[in-house]
């Protein structure tokens, strides 16, 4: 029959105390813990202290806490003034982050270091065995002649075996002379592989597939490490229709210099690996370079430097980035930013002679944000720019560049007034000097000024309705209503000089007269829902209206001609009825017979991990004609192994499906493979991916397709 469990509490070196029997008796040892600071607590069917030989021998069941860690054992010896143990039979030691066992270990709580033989490892998301492992402080080890995995089997589906595997906590995974182990099969030998623990990237990516455009192909990412600051990836890419494609990406982040990365990738297009071949290779490329750096006085300086061999590369290659920007920008911004005001000094420069770009060489510009001037309701704001222009036109347009240094200053001042105690009324007035080394005509020193003058005015009611109900499950608890009304009036002189005199560079000269009133009308529903102890307000509804009225001037005056127009009016509608379902939609109406320019509307279900479904249409109409498209995205959980998600782009106009995509997940343990069949316009592309869970994540650039899209109905 087991015995009381006692609680025994040790001192450490700097403890001395005087007992006067071998066998310590509990009343003794609680009373150790006086003159400890840390103390060593052992729980055990059978605990005895040794004075002399300064040690501690439990038996049974033990278990020992210190700090953070933990160690369980069926017998273990601790020298109290070294703070060293010895441990045997099912021992089993685990602090935050890592775990591991063995039949026989060494451990010191004081510095946290030990030794095993024969020993399980658990370093979350890894698993593992050893001949030795070794613990060298509170957040490092060492596994000599073992492996790691993130597959939890006894016999796992994959490993990777290494002579020597140094693990810190938190950080990253070092391992030498790798074989990567698929069952008992080798199939990968590396030198060195570095896993971060605070990424989600693996080390080895690939990606096959197929597509019109590219026939076969196999994308691959290798990640390499050299330190927390200093990684990237080597890409090795082969296309059947195009050949071999090369590429590297280094990131790096330093204290002093900032962080940033940069890019290169290259194919010799039509080379011997192709077929199809029309007997000419051509050598395209692309370099990135991006660097973010902090300096002194809230001050940071970012470059970004983009070279193509030509206007289609990225489109050809690495699609998923030309949706996102299909002309890379080249240019040096050095920005302060203070509480008060926000100081820049940009260059652009056209690097590709087939982009049309508006270089600034330089920009320096001075925004003082809105500032209350001394303790009165008065309130000023201002820019102010200075820019040498040189618009350069590209190949196709083969026009003569358009140049003008541009000076231009905007001053507001501004009075904040409280009227009826609910009106609020912000007047304003304010000036635009820009002088022009030259106009359009090349007529030079053009001075233009533009005076404007109006007020902004809003309010807000709102009634509570005493509603307590469950109607369709919505779950009310009272119901607000809110409406806030807002009028701004501008009136804007005929400017000195008009836009069509000018060269446009960018909006500021494209300034023109105005007379008018902008409207706008906000509703919004409101109710309380029960979120733990409390009750939190949700909103259930909003609903916008907005359109422009403006006058008609004299020319040169702001007299009015007596007569004006609307403008198109602007409609938005959300709903969030449940936490599940949400409606978000708009619309502009033409203000003359209320034909719709353009209409939008999403639908969102989201049921958990189980379901989500989007469904969208979009609507627009212009002179050259319209588009009617109507967009969907759905994934379903089947079970806990299968998977699948479908997306549908349809045009309503050609009768055609614009896109289609189909993927099936399937999940293998530590695994989960992706197949996927794209069909887009005339081109079909499929893919499989392997994805290990531990490690989600796919290095941007192997697909040429994109996979995020701004809303589930939108459009690529």
């Amino acid at each position: 029959m087991k015995c009381i469990r006692f609680i025994l509490i040790f001192v450490f070196l700097f403890a001395h105390i005087s007992l006067p029997e071998t066998r310590a008796s509990e009343e003794d040892l609680l009373n150790s813990l006086k003159t400890s600071d840390a103390p060593v607590i052992v729980k055990g069917d059978k605990v005895e202290y040794f004075r002399d030989e300064k040690k501690v021998v439990g038996e049974g069941d033990v278990s020992i806490s210190y700090g953070d860690v933990k160690l369980e054992c069926d017998k273990i010896i601790v020298y109290t003034d070294t703070k060293e143990a010895i441990c045997e039979g099912n021992v089993r030691i685990s602090q935050p982050g890592a775990s591991f066992e063995s039949d026989k270990v060494n451990y010191n709580f004081s510095e946290k270091k030990g030794y095993a033989i024969e020993s399980d490892i658990k370093i979350k998301p890894f698993y593992g065995e050893a001949k030795r492992l070794e613990q060298k402080g509170e957040k490092q080890f060492e596994i000599e002649r073992g492996y790691i995995t993130t597959c939890d089997l006894e016999k796992p589906h994959y490993r990777i075996q290494a002579k020597e595997v140094r693990i810190f906590l938190g950080r990253k995974i070092v391992a030498k002379h790798i074989l990567f182990y698929v069952g008992n099969i080798p199939i990968l030998y590396m030198p060195i592989y570095v896993q971060p623990l605070n990424e989600k990237f693996p080390e080895v990516t690939i990606v096959p597939g197929r597509t019109s455009d590219w026939g076969y192909y196999a994308l691959t990412a290798w990640r390499y490490y050299l330190n927390d600051n200093a990684k990237g990836f080597i890409n090795l890419d082969y296309r059947e229709k195009k050949g071999l494609a090369e590429g590297i990406d280094y990131q790096f982040n330093t204290k002093e210099l900032g962080s940033g990365m940069a890019r290169f990738y290259y194919t010799r297009e039509n080379d011997d690996l192709t077929i199809n071949k029309t007997g000419k290779a051509d050598n395209r490329w692309r370099i990135q370079y991006r660097h973010n750096l902090n300096l002194p006085e809230d001050t940071t300086c970012t470059i970004e430097i983009n070279k193509l061999s030509d206007r289609d590369m990225i489109k050809d290659y690495l699609y998923r980035e030309y949706e996102d920007n299909p002309m890379p920008d080249n240019y040096i911004l050095v920005e302060t930013a203070k509480p008060n005001y926000i100081f820049s000094v940009l260059a652009r420069k056209r690097l590709d002679n087939f982009f049309t770009v508006v270089e600034r060489l330089p920009e320096a510009k001075l925004e003082v944000n809105s500032q209350q001037l001394w303790n009165t309701n008065f309130y000023y704001f201002s820019q102010s720019s200075a820019t040498n222009f040189i618009k350069r036109y590209d190949e196709v347009e083969n026009r003569s560049a358009e140049e003008a240094i541009r000076m231009d200053t905007f001053q507001k001042l501004s009075y904040a007034a409280k009227l009826l105690r609910f009106l609020y009324v912000t007047p304003f007035i304010a000036t635009r000097q820009t002088f022009y080394s030259q106009n359009r005509w090349e007529d030079p020193s053009q001075l233009r000024s533009i005076y404007e003058g109006g007020a902004d005015v809003s309010t807000k009611f709102y009634k509570v309705f005493d509603i307590e109900s469950n109607f369709l499950g919505l779950d009310l608890h009272k119901l607000r209503h809110i409406i806030t009304p807002q009028v701004g009036y501008l009136t804007r002189h005929q400017p000195t000089i008009s836009p069509e005199n000018l060269h446009q560079f960018d909006e500021i000269d494209a300034i023109d007269t105005y007379n008018g009133f902008s409207l706008f009308l906000e509703n919004k529903l409101q109710t309380k829902r029960p979120e733990g102890d409390s009750m939190k307000t949700v909103d259930l509804a909003r609903f916008v209206v907005s359109t422009d009225y403006m006058f008609r001037l004299k020319k040169k005056s702001i007299e009015s001609k007596g007569e004006g127009k609307f403008g198109d009016i602007w409609l938005k509608l959300e709903l969030w009825p449940y936490s599940w379902f949400h409606v978000d939609s708009d619309m502009t109406l033409n203000h003359k017979n209320c034909n719709v320019n353009s209409a939008n509307i999403d639908a969102y279900f989201n049921l958990g991990e189980k379901f989500t479904l989007g469904v969208g249409h979009r609507y627009e109409s212009t002179d050259s004609g319209k588009t009617s498209q109507l967009t969907g995205e759905m994934y379903y959980n089947i079970n806990d192994d299968w998977k699948v998600k479908v997306y549908e782009r349809f045009d309503f106009a050609s009768q055609k499906w614009e896109e289609q995509e189909y993927t099936i997940f399937k999940s293998l343990h530590c695994w989960e493979a992706e197949l996927t069949f794209n069909i887009r316009e005339d081109d079909y592309t499929t893919w499989l991916v392997f994805r290990l869970k531990a490690f989600p994540e796919i290095p941007i650039g192997l697909f040429k397709t994109t996979y995020h899209r701004p809303y589930p109905g939108g459009r690529r």
